[in-house]
């Protein structure tokens, strides 16, 4: 044995995808593609000849499990390029999926940051919550390369549209989160559109309360009461950030955040380990 694959197996798991692709059971594919990484070179290839709703629905997968083993995909951002290029119309599914996958690789982020920033100005608004996000994404591993994007951003903050405020206020936060001096004189917006955030998409802005807490505790001193009641959340994702985010702010001022510690007491008996550890150091430390 040489520790091939046989043949008519590779033929049968082929003979598989094409067929989940061809009924759209993409979330089939999705738990095929994390038993077995490389299927993404297979999924990858078949963009250049699938229709446009299949090539949707391989970007997304690719996308969302790129973001979690972005190695496993890297080597085919090329194929998603290519699939943009012949169809303008998947790029909003390409915006979200490159931006989960080239965020951990510089140059790969220098690559796509003038798609992104073309999109941005682009007349579509969710193709603007799409780059948005992606240049989020890239700019909390090198907020350096996307400092210029800032002000953009920024004005998105004052958009009539609630869902691109949002979107502006979680990409300035992931940002900020290590880069707090970059939306620092920004912080009362950023408030401002927290105060009126949907629970799932405020991530960013809570972590970034955090990071600016840290260096600057007096700054988000009257947002500890916010953060105290996003641990009471039914959103998993809102209550990590807050945990984190409050246990920053007490190793910089254990003072202000002795109000939250119940609540962060309860929650170091969370069957959620990341919540649970998270909530013990921020008790320990404070």
């Amino acid at each position: 044995m040489n520790g091939e694959e046989p043949m008519e197996n590779k033929a049968a798991m082929a003979g598989d995808l094409d067929q989940m692709l061809a009924e759209r059971r993409f979330g089939d594919v999705t738990a095929m593609l994390y038993d077995d990484p490389a299927m993404a070179e297979k999924l990858a290839r078949r963009l250049s000849s699938a229709d446009r709703e299949t090539r949707r629905g391989i970007i997304n997968v690719l996308g969302r499990f790129g973001f979690d083993q972005p190695e496993a995909v890297y080597p085919f951002i090329s194929n998603i390029l290519h699939a943009l290029e012949e169809d303008p119309e998947l790029k909003s599914e390409g915006t979200c999926a490159l931006g989960n996958l080239v965020y951990n690789y510089r140059e790969k982020s220098e690559e796509i940051l003038p798609i992104l920033r073309e999109m941005l100005d682009d007349d579509d608004s969710f193709l603007r919550q799409d780059a948005a996000g992606a240049i989020g994404n890239i700019g909390f591993k090198y907020p350096d390369l996307v400092e210029k994007d800032v002000p953009r951003l920024i004005s998105m903050l004052y958009s009539d549209d609630e869902d691109e405020r949002e979107a502006g206020a979680q990409a300035l936060g992931k940002i900020g989160i290590n880069s707090p001096e970059l939306i620092q004189e920004i912080f009362p917006r950023l408030v401002g559109v927290l105060e009126h955030a949907k629970e799932a998409s405020c991530g960013g802005i809570i972590s970034a309360f955090g990071s600016l807490g840290y260096h600057n505790p007096e700054m988000v001193r009257e947002q500890v009461g916010t953060l105290t009641r996003f641990l009471k959340s039914s959103n998993p994702v809102a209550v990590k950030n807050a945990v984190m985010a409050l246990g920053m702010i007490g190793m910089a001022n254990r003072e202000l955040i002795k109000d939250a510690l119940p609540e962060l007491r309860k929650l170091t008996s969370s069957p959620d380990r990341e919540i649970s550890l998270n909530a013990l150091v921020a008790v320990e430390g404070s």
